[in-house]
């Protein structure tokens, strides 16, 4: 049953020019509030302008205002940064094209505090939401199923709102295969495992010892300037993501472009939703069609990068970056 304050605490704003189309998509987004899942605010955009939004400022479980701000202010402040990263996943969809994997349909964010989402509907069409991450603060690397509730509602959601609109689901996430809590498969004894090495240091036994064609298929480690790559993505159980297009040479070469980047498309994130939601970015998630491409901050100028190309162990992987991650972390 929906905690009755939680219906009191809503506050509902449209853009100026309501139209029908919204009334649906509204019902669904308000659906997500009212779940008290954690999520205190949620908002709708096409074309990077905003349709409508919803939120629970007036609620015990949103966080309190870093300032002085009533809830009016910070209603406008998360529109403005909502806004500013459908622009962000906007450039990121275009960036991510040279890979061949897909539109990204799904981007989490995750910093000390908070979890903030955008999720791809069609088109130009996405959807944006905040919730709070309790507790967080005193873990040294953050920890995706802590915000598990949150992330698959917000990818149900996404969802949801394909089918109002006729479009099948483009599995956010990778939960409709249903495969979260099984345990990825042991390679079989004597399976030799084509693993390819690069960078400029030698990689962490972890980073070998995580990749398997079920689960993540590239990590690097990078740390005050150098990295250690390692992928298996010439093995045959992946032959079917290449093609003459995309060779394994030329996706290798761009995931390593990619991983150099990162770190510094983490922090514009972060300055980004810095007015709406504290501290760095943690853990940064770009799943697009085909797959997920994933960032776990460790400390200062020492981060993870993993990817896999397997859309239905998107969830998996992502704890398999986690468990990685606690490993290579330095305690301060």
């Amino acid at each position: 049953m929906t905690d009755p304050e939680l219906h009191d605490a809503l506050v509902e704003e449209t853009a100026e020019q309501d139209v029908p189309g919204f009334l649906k998509k509204r019902d669904l987004c308000r659906g997500l509030l009212l779940s008290g899942c954690g999520v205190y605010h949620v908002a709708y955009y096409t074309t990077g302008v905003l349709d409508f939004a919803l939120d629970l400022f007036a609620h015990p479980s949103a966080p309190p205002p870093s300032d002085e701000a009533d809830p009016s202010q910070r209603r406008e402040v998360h529109r403005r940064v909502g806004a500013q990263l459908v622009y962000r996943v906007s450039e990121l969809h275009r960036r991510l094209g040279e890979l061949h994997t897909g539109a990204l349909i799904r981007t989490v964010v995750q910093t000390r505090s908070g979890l903030v989402f955008c999720n791809s509907v069609v088109g130009n069409e996405h959807v944006v939401g905040f919730a709070a991450v309790p507790g967080a603060d005193a873990e040294p690397v953050a920890d995706p199923s802590r915000v598990g509730v949150v992330d698959r509602a917000a990818s149900q959601l996404a969802t949801d709102l394909r089918r109002l609109l006729r479009q099948r689901s483009q599995n956010p996430g990778g939960w409709n295969a249903d495969t979260d809590g099984e345990p990825t498969p042991d390679p079989a004894p004597g399976e030799d495992f084509p693993t390819h090495v690069t960078g400029s240091s030698t990689p962490d036994g972890a980073l070998t010892a995580a990749l398997r064609p079920a689960g993540l298929h590239y990590l690097s480690h990078h740390r005050m300037g150098e990295h250690a790559a390692v992928d298996i993505l010439e093995h045959p159980d992946l032959e079917p993501f290449f093609n003459r297009g995309i060779t394994v040479a030329d996706r290798r070469d761009r995931y390593q472009r990619l991983a150099g980047d990162l770190s510094l498309l983490a922090l514009q994130v972060g300055r980004d939703l810095r007015r709406a939601v504290a501290g760095d970015v943690t853990r940064l998630v770009l799943d697009v069609e085909m797959g997920a491409i994933y960032y776990y901050r460790l400390s200062s100028d020492d981060y993870l990068f993993g990817v896999t190309l397997d859309q239905d162990l998107v969830a998996r992987a992502d704890e398999e970056m986690a468990t990685v991650a606690r490993r290579l972390a330095v305690p301060a």
